[in-house]
């Protein structure tokens, strides 16, 4: 009786940030509602009613309407009307890395009271938050499993992410964080939601010869193939590693059709014209066989 092995990798953090310059006209700060109670230390309170996620539709506006906007947030919004350049570029980049939900930027736009300047710079700094936070990678090649088996084959591992030390080529991944995978968009979807650094569960079947014993954990397809459970568990690496922009591959990448679709529905109800929404262009490489696709296309 063999027990099933788990993996484990210690917690990596790997961050990925910039900041996106806007030129805008200076013209005088509007106000913005304020509650010094939503802060507590360095951390932010949760705002009642307010759901995280989803489209613009799945968001209670009344909730958006009544948070309390933290008072340092509230002042760098301020500040984005400065008629200091300098400050306006100073308070656009804050704002960009502030530790704060999405909504809480549209809650400043729902809540209004704000000029033309302050507008825009905000719009362009949730735009650059929902397109450009950093995602996750397991760092693998793959395609669908063989027939008879539900789950992504791994068909090749990426060197320096953290499937070299846990994977295997062969292996099939059956489930992240509870969740069955069917398709590589699935895998996807799961994978690139989650940040740097964050800790994710796998069930993997690993092949191992056909004349394995019957164990716990030994699993035989077709009575030639013969696999062992596996779980994993391991913090994830970073995107950026599998040398891809954070927009590349817009048409095949279900993750950046998602964020996009989100910055289009934001502008939608705040901005002017929906369609000033681009991404930028990524030099085309060499292409990946078609039926392959990376974690992190």
């Amino acid at each position: 009786m063999r027990p099933r092995p788990s993996l484990s990798l210690p917690v990596i953090a790997l961050l990925a940030a910039g900041a996106v310059a806007m030129l805008m006209t200076p013209v005088a700060a509007a106000q913005v509602r304020v509650d010094a109670r939503a802060r507590q230390g360095n951390g932010v309170k949760k705002i009642q009613g307010l759901r995280v996620g989803g489209s613009i539709d799945s968001i209670d506006v009344k909730s958006l309407r009544r948070s309390a906007i933290p008072k340092e947030m509230a002042g760098k919004v301020e500040q984005l009307g400065s008629e200091s350049f300098e400050q306006r570029e100073e308070a656009t980049a804050s704002l960009q890395s502030m530790p704060v939900p999405d909504e809480l930027f549209m809650a400043v736009l729902e809540q209004g009271g704000l000029d033309e300047e302050q507008r825009n710079r905000l719009l362009g700094v949730l735009r650059w938050r929902v397109l450009y936070r950093p995602r996750g990678a397991v760092g693998i090649r793959m395609e669908p499993a063989a027939t008879g088996i539900r789950g992504i084959l791994v068909t090749e591992v990426i060197k320096d992410l953290p499937a070299e030390r846990v994977l295997q080529v062969g292996d099939v991944i059956l489930e992240i964080n509870d969740v069955a995978l069917t398709t590589s968009s699935d895998l996807i979807s799961k994978v690139q939601r989650l940040q740097p650094g964050d800790q994710i569960r796998m069930k993997v079947l690993r092949p191992v010869p056909s004349d394995t014993p019957d164990a716990p954990g030994i699993v035989r397809f077709d009575r030639d193939r013969t696999f062992q459970e596996v779980d994993a568990e391991f913090p994830l690496g970073s995107y950026e590693k599998l040398g891809n922009g954070p927009t590349a591959s817009a048409l095949g990448n279900p993750e950046t059709i998602r964020r996009r679709a989100r910055v289009e529905e934001i502008w939608a109800r705040w901005g002017t014209d929906a369609a000033t929404v681009s991404i930028a262009r990524t030099p085309v490489g060499p292409r990946k066989r078609s039926s392959e696709a990376a974690d992190g296309p």
